[in-house]
């Protein structure tokens, strides 16, 4: 079962974010529950009682000094009220006096009970209790604290000696019931563990899923050139996408090398034919020269001589051009601007435009640099881009020149509104004596892409029906050598 692509707003990093943060919140939480289920045990609540009953005994003494200095105490009533003043800051605690003379539990009050009526008696159940803590405190001089456990409570009892009349005491009961409030938070605290654990075995899966996926396409590009990576999920589509650029960019230099390498092995065929053809036309010429004088002295004019020599200026002519694949045939570099270049041939053919009724217009861009040029060789290729775009443009369209930077290459480009080339058209498209005009020689392309070559650049088209473009790449620092 394949893990479902999350779209891009789910990307792996954010999962790890959430998931960090989720962690360490559920890590506090864990933690606030572990301290709140440590103070939750008996001995820690019953320790918090203990000090508790203790500052409530300390203020029953208080306010038994401060209202009795000097005095008889009297039983009942103003004990009652001291009672209950002091123990009212003192939730669900109850307590009293113990007077040594009278030898009785005195002054009993519950002022947080929060019954309906009020507490004035001491549970019958304690009292004996209650008395023997009191009479062990007064007798020993010391607090005396017991802790029991009558069915489901705990009852908690402290008794401090006050001298020289007896002993305080306080009680607290704290029922053993179940804390509810703790056990759903351990219930969501252990769902989000599982959650959390369930989320980040899944992110595994994704990242094992993915990589796995990441290898079996990359082994299958090593075989098929042709074969991409399938989309997948977050960051792994990111670096499928990025490998699938790779791989667009590796096809199309490995095409431009191949047909660099056809181009330089037909270059050099034709550039040796050439050189073999040229010095047997040279002497043809010469011989019908020679002989078209003859025939002139003899009175002899019927015969062609002057077509013959038109047929050996063409294919001189045909020679020059092909010499352009000879290396040895190069021309100085110059320094100068592309751009310069590009206005220059769309002024030459803007008559021609004209004729065939073709509005052909230059787009101005920033200026570019200057940088060494073969400006004549550089010409030709823009005179015959734009020538091409003229011929394949239908009446009353428009064919745009324009150069541009991108990065470390200076572009030049013509864009024509023809009907595009077809697909079996375009692998050919620079090969030489390949065209795809009847008139045409099929050589215009070939030397366009073996000068563009020698400056070290490289021609691209983009042709579809209604718009073909070819670029010209030059790179900005070119070493000639």
């Amino acid at each position: 079962m394949q893990p479902i692509v999350l779209s891009q707003r789910w990307t792996l990093r954010r999962q790890l974010t959430i998931l960090s943060i989720l962690f360490l919140g559920l890590s506090g939480a864990a933690l606030w529950l572990v301290v709140q289920l440590f103070e939750s045990l008996e001995g820690a609540v019953v320790a918090r009682n203990q000090r508790e009953l203790a500052f409530a005994n300390t203020r029953l003494i208080k306010l038994f000094w401060e209202s009795n200095i000097g005095q008889t105490p009297k039983p009942g009533k103003p004990l009652a009220e001291l009672s209950n003043d002091a123990l009212t800051v003192f939730p669900r605690v109850e307590g009293g006096f113990y007077l040594l003379q009278q030898d009785q539990l005195l002054g009993y009050a519950y002022p947080t009970h929060g019954g309906p009526v009020p507490k004035k008696d001491i549970p019958p159940a304690e009292r004996d209790t209650i008395l023997q803590l009191t009479r062990r405190a007064t007798s020993q001089g010391l607090p005396q604290e017991l802790v029991l456990h009558p069915g489901l409570d705990i009852l908690v009892l402290r008794a401090d000696p006050l001298p020289l009349w007896g002993a305080v005491w306080t009680m607290k009961r704290m029922p053993h019931l179940e804390d509810r409030n703790q056990n759903v938070l351990s219930v969501f605290v252990v769902l989000g563990i599982l959650v959390v654990g369930v989320w980040t075995f899944y992110i595994a899966l994704q990242l094992q899923w993915g990589v796995q996926r990441l290898q079996q396409s990359i082994k299958a590009m090593e075989e098929d050139k042709a074969s991409l990576i399938p989309p997948l999920p977050a960051e792994m589509g990111l670096l499928g996408t990025a490998i699938n650029s790779m791989q667009y960019h590796r096809q199309e230099l490995e095409q431009r090398l191949h047909r660099v390498e056809r181009l330089a092995s037909l270059g050099q065929l034709v550039a040796g034919v050439a050189h073999e053809v040229r010095n047997p036309l040279a002497s043809m010429r010469l011989n019908l020269q020679y002989t078209e004088r003859q025939l002139k002295k003899q009175g002899i004019t019927t015969l062609p001589i002057a077509s013959l020599l038109e047929q050996v200026d063409r294919l001189e002519m045909l020679v020059r051009r092909l010499l352009y694949f000879d290396q040895n045939q190069q021309e100085e570099m110059v320094t100068t601007s592309l751009e310069a270049i590009a206005f220059e041939s769309v002024s030459l053919l803007r008559l021609k435009a004209e004729e065939q009724g073709v509005t052909l217009f230059y787009r101005s861009a920033e200026p570019l640099p200057q940088v060494p040029l073969r400006r004549r060789e550089l010409g030709q290729v823009m005179v015959n881009l734009i020538l091409n775009a003229i011929q394949a443009s239908p009446p009353e369209s428009e064919v745009e020149v324009g150069v541009s930077q991108e990065q470390d290459y200076l572009v030049t480009w013509v864009k024509d509104n023809g009907a595009g080339l077809a697909p079996e058209e375009r692998d050919r498209i620079f090969d030489p004596f390949y065209s795809t005009k009847p008139q045409g020689t099929g050589l215009g392309l070939a030397i366009s892409h073996e000068i563009v070559t020698r400056h070290g650049g490289h021609i691209d088209f983009k042709s579809q029906p209604g718009c073909t473009v070819f670029s010209v790449y030059l790179p900005k620092n070119h070493n000639d050598g």
